[in-house]
């Protein structure tokens, strides 16, 4: 398990819970909701506010003051560097708080991208696996009601997956999966094997649009963006 998945358990949990009586686009909803209102009151908490409107109204006369200069460019130096300074300082009292307030909105991100992107086949569909480099090959099998994947070189056994999560790709570990971890595990570096792709389907949240506009993103980011802004502006965060 990555670091950004550590709370995995309690968005699963939470949304079981929804799921008994909510379908999956309210759900989406709900949790950018959530997801929104949780990064802008974790960002007013931790932030210095009073700071950052200070900062904010030094930057504004920085630049209300080049503006007004009406001078040769070569005495607007001071001008210039007043504007850079007050916007570097304006930056670095927000960044901070920005980045700790994101770090719950990216674990929620990673585990929507798990659960909502892709969707397991209907009983009966036997989705295309392939294996890379070639000289493996790929099946899709369902063993004691479970879906598998195995992976075979000849007649050698070299992987099998119980698809536990509907993720469409397996490989090789890599240095990013402290952070980001595959449910499904991962490739044996010894065995030669790089990738598995899984032809899953991809699940639409939206009646209308083309296809790339009808996924979880499309609902989550447009939801999260109005909550957001209405808090901003009723919170009335600098």
């Amino acid at each position: 398990m990555g670091l950004l998945d550590l709370p995995a358990p309690l968005f699963g949990s939470l949304d079981q819970i929804m799921a008994m009586g909510l379908p999956a686009t309210i759900r989406l909803t709900i949790w950018a909701v959530i997801g929104g209102a949780v990064t802008m009151g974790l960002y007013r908490l931790l932030s210095p506010q009073v700071k950052i409107a200070h900062a904010k109204r030094v930057a504004r006369d920085a630049r209300r003051r080049l503006s007004a200069f009406d001078g040769e460019l070569a005495d607007a130096g001071p001008f210039i560097r007043d504007q850079f300074v007050a916007a570097f300082k304006h930056i670095g009292l927000v960044l901070p708080a920005t980045l700790v307030a994101m770090l719950p909105l990216l674990a929620l991100l990673v585990w929507l991208d798990t659960t909502y992107h892709h969707s397991f086949p209907e009983d009966g569909d036997i989705p295309e696996v392939v294996a890379w480099p070639d000289d493996f090959d790929a099946e899709w099998s369902i063993d004691d009601e479970e879906a598998r994947i195995n992976v075979r070189e000849g007649n050698v056994l070299h992987a099998q997956f119980t698809l536990s999560a509907p993720v469409p790709v397996i490989e090789q570990r890599h240095w990013w999966n402290w952070l980001v971890a595959n449910p499904l595990g991962y490739l044996p570096s010894e065995s030669g094997i790089e990738r598995v792709e899984i032809d899953l389907p991809k699940s639409s949240y939206l009646p209308v649009g083309p296809g790339w506009m009808r996924s979880w993103m499309t609902v989550f980011c447009a939801v999260m963006l109005i909550v957001s802004l209405l808090i901003y502006r009723w919170a009335r965060i600098e």
